[in-house]
This record gives structure tokens, C-alpha cells and sequence, in this order.
């Protein structure tokens, strides 16, 4: 939405800023005010509000001029952008201050003493300036008319019938009406309306039928299965795979039986060896070979003889 005046004031002028917006909306201007910004830095939204509002009106004050505060930065830079598009800043002073170049050489309106029941002079010469600008006329005139003056407020909405102040319903674009040779009942259509009403229906029920003729000789015919005769090759399949099942198990259970009775025990594969050994360590003394073990297939054949004499303890050799 495109605003007639955007508002633009330092955050410590809020409250005459707000007098000065309600002032200018009860004249049926069309004001963007925000009175609870707290940012510094131009927003998304106030770089459009800028660059879309009609006019932008800047209140020039101590606060707005003082250059250690960061939020008369962004007052200085709404301004600048402001001033930047043809015809789009409007300057005002609350009080004495005179800001920065290049907008004290710049028209500015003496908005100082504004309240709510108080108006400057300057404030009529703001108020025509803007209507001006958004197509308005006479706007000054309306502020000089008393409370009470019905005649002349009734004077001033026949000069101006198209201003937003002349209309109960707010701004509205005025309407024109057609000329009476132009006029025709909307009950009536004329005769190539009714022309192309008919040509429009005959070629929709032409359609209509080739698309009627076209469906009907490619109609599908729906089969569903038949489970006693689509599914019956697939039952027996079924059947004998459980048929095969039962022999292979039977087969690994009776696999499984043999293979438990006829085990072989680690006593079984020792052989009679397996008590010899027992008798072995239980008969010889600890430090002796028997030689029998000394003659086993463990050591060579030609080393015999030699593994006898030195496993032979001390007594048996002097005997033999």
C-alpha cells in the first residue's frame, strides 16, 4: 500500500510526531507513522515505505541533529534517500535546531508549539504543500473554516467534491458515468452477443458428442480372477513342495541320530596307548626313560644306541 506522507522523527520526538500524524489522518491523509520503531538502521520495510510514499516528511529537531546518537543517523539517512527522488522530502522544524547540509538550505515548515488544539502557522502552509502533491486542493482553506461553520464546510465539499474530506466513505475515485446513448439494460444482449452465445454452445455440444463417440469404442472390459481356476496351479504347487519338505526333514533327523551313536571318544582315539602312557608316569621314577619309550619311533634309528646310554641312570650301566 502507498502511503500519501511517510513520518519520519527521531525516537525522543515520538510524541509530537504522533500529535502531527493524527492531525494530518483526521485531514484523510494517508500517514505511515511508526511510533514504536526502535531500530537504528533503515529497515527492508522503511527503504520501501521511502521509496513508495508520496511525500516524505522529516522533523528536524535537537535530537534528529545530534550526530552522537546513532538513531539521528537514521533520520539523516531517511532523508537523504528521501531527497534523492524528484519532489518526495518535505521538511519541518520542531524547534530551532538547523540540521546538517544540505537540507538547511532546503524549505522547511515551522511546526513549533504543534499539540493536539494548537496550530502554527506553518502547519497550514505543510498541509496545503502535501495535499498539493497528492492531487489536492484547498486544503488551507478547509483548516481556516471554525468547528462551527456548517455553511462554509458545506461551500467548500461542493467546490471540492472529489477531495477524501467531501466523501463520508473516505478516498474514493471519482466515477464517471456513460453517456445515456451508451447505456444498455443488462437484460438485454444484443444480437452478436447472442450470436456468439449460440455458435459457443453448438460447438460444446459438438464436443461433447465426439468425446460421448470416442469413449464409447474404446470401453474396457473389466475381468476380475477367478480363484477356483486362475490360483488352482498354484495351490499345487504349494502342495507338493510341503510333500517334499517332510521326507528331506525325516532324512536330516535320522542323519543326526547315526551320527550321535556312532561317535568316536577321545579315549577310542588314544588307542592302547592311552593307558600305557597312564602306566608310564605312574611306574617310572621322575629323572628316568624307560626303554621302551626310548626306542619308539620318535627318535632316529642310528641315534638308538647313544639315547640309551645317556638315559640310562649311573647303577645300569655298571651292571651291564
Amino acid at each position: 500500500m502507498a502511503f500519501d506522507v511517510l513520518l519520519v522523527s527521531a525516537i525522543g520526538d515520538s510524541k509530537k510526531a504522533t500529535v502531527l500524524a493524527r492531525r494530518l489522518r483526521a485531514l484523510k491523509f494517508r500517514v505511515r507513522y511508526d511510533a514504536k520503531r526502535t531500530h537504528t538502521t533503515p529497515s527492508a520495510r522503511d527503504l520501501s515505505d521511502c521509496n513508495k510514499a508520496t511525500s516524505v516528511l522529516v522533523l528536524w529537531s535537537a535530537k534528529a541533529c545530534n550526530s552522537d546518537e546513532a538513531d539521528s543517523d537514521w533520520v539523516h539517512a531517511m532523508a537523504h534517500l528521501a531527497r534523492s527522488r524528484s519532489d518526495a522530502l518535505v521538511q519541518a522544524d520542531l524547534d530551532e535546531t538547523v540540521p546538517d547540509e544540505p537540507f538547511d538550505t532546503d524549505e522547511r515548515f515551522d511546526l513549533a508549539g504543534l499539540t493536539a488544539r494548537a496550530t502554527p502557522g506553518g502547519f497550514k502552509a505543510l498541509c496545503e504543500t502535501l495535499g498539493e502533491r497528492d492531487g489536492r486542493e484547498g486544503v488551507a482553506d478547509w483548516l481556516s473554516l471554525s468547528s462551527g461553520d456548517e455553511a462554509g464546510k458545506a461551500e467548500w465539499m461542493a467546490a471540492h467534491p472529489n477531495d477524501p474530506l467531501a466523501q463520508n466513505g473516505g478516498r474514493r475515485q471519482a466515477t464517471i458515468a456513460p453517456a445515456p446513448e451508451t447505456v444498455k439494460p443488462a437484460s438485454q444482449p444484443t444480437r452478436k452477443a447472442d450470436e456468439r452465445v449460440t455458435t459457443a454452445a453448438a460447438a460444446s455440444a459438438a464436443a461433447t458428442a465426439q468425446l460421448a463417440g470416442a469413449s464409447a469404442g474404446n470401453r474396457l472390459e473389466l475381468k476380475p480372477p477367478k480363484p477356483e481356476v486362475d490360483f488352482a496351479s498354484d495351490r499345487s504347487g504349494r502342495a507338493s513342495g510341503l510333500f517334499m519338505l517332510v521326507p528331506t526333514g525325516l532324512l536330516l533327523v535320522g542323519m543326526m541320530v547315526m551320527a550321535f551313536m556312532f561317535r568316536t571318544s577321545p579315549a577310542e582315539l588314544s588307542g592302547g596307548g592311552g593307558t600305557g602312557i597312564v602306566n608310564i608316569v605312574a611306574s617310572c621314577p621322575a629323572g628316568q626313560v624307560p626303554r621302551s619309550l626310548v626306542h619308539s619311533s620318535l627318535l632316529p634309528s642310528d641315534q638308538d644306541e647313544g639315547a640309551v646310554d645317556a638315559a640310562q641312570s649311573p647303577g645300569e650301566a655298571d651292571g651291564n
